[in-house]
């Protein structure tokens, strides 16, 4: 990976930022989330229908482990906390021009980073083949979030795992922008990674997920920070970023 490949600001983001103290902050916010919703989630939704419907699969990651791991219903309510990771990313990292530099280059690169999961789920595609033995509780409630799970998401694109790999990155940059610095927040990250060791487990609980795509999902996404966005963001983040900005915005 090119250490400092993603910092230039694209020009798209020009309307936004140059009105992000509007909203307290919040516009920018917002535009963050748009463009996450453009950028991965509709593309996301797309390679997914069709490795669906070219039905192939480049080989079979599953392993003991995938049969072995229960299924647990329940598990549904911090599998679906993910969603909450998006906004959290876009509302708090809006806390002086620092931050909002930061955020906006970590935004372009959190999609980025979600084009090349994309590419392997088109070159080396895998169906998750473990939803023939749940037993969801006949309630309305549990039934309906896994029947619309299952319609919107069809058991392909495995790895490595978006949920993982987003999730992940979003909570990293988190940390940074709030470092534990007191006892409060020592806790809250503490908080911070139950959720999120919570969240990995679902998505294999509810069998959404193999072992392997979990695996591969966290270590795409210690690589993508450590060489790829802390880097950036150092940069971002700095004089050097400002003057990039300004440049880009400015001129």
């Amino acid at each position: 990976m090119v250490k400092h490949w993603g910092l230039i600001p694209r020009r798209f983001w020009a309307s936004s930022w140059k009105r992000r103290n509007d909203w307290k902050g919040h516009r920018i916010s917002f535009t963050f989330m748009l463009a996450m919703l453009i950028g991965a989630a509709s593309i996301y939704y797309f390679t997914n229908q069709l490795a669906a419907y070219r039905g192939w699969s480049a080989f079979d990651p599953k392993i003991f482990l995938d049969d072995s791991i229960p299924f647990v219903y329940w598990m549904m309510i911090p599998y679906c906390t993910l969603y909450l990771y998006y906004p959290a990313a876009a509302w708090f990292g809006i806390k002086g021009d620092k931050m909002m530099r930061e955020n906006l280059i970590f935004h372009q690169m959190l999609i980025t980073s979600c084009w090349f999961v994309f590419a392997v789920f088109l070159i080396l595609p895998v169906e998750i083949d473990l939803r023939g033995d749940m037993e969801i509780p006949k309630s309305l409630f549990w039934q309906v979030q896994f029947d619309f799970m299952h319609t919107v998401d069809e058991p392909w694109n495995a790895w490595p795992s978006l949920h993982i790999v987003q999730s992940l990155l979003i909570v990293l940059v988190i940390r940074r922008w709030f470092p534990s610095q007191t006892i409060i927040h020592s806790v809250l990250h503490a908080l911070l990674w139950f959720a999120w060791i919570s969240l990995v487990l679902s998505t294999m609980m509810v069998k959404q997920h193999f072992v392997w795509d979990v695996v591969t999902g966290i270590i795409y996404a210690l690589v993508c920070w450590k060489y790829w966005f802390k880097p950036t963001l150092d940069i971002a983040g700095s004089d050097e970023g400002e003057k990039i900005f300004s440049n880009v915005f400015d001129s």
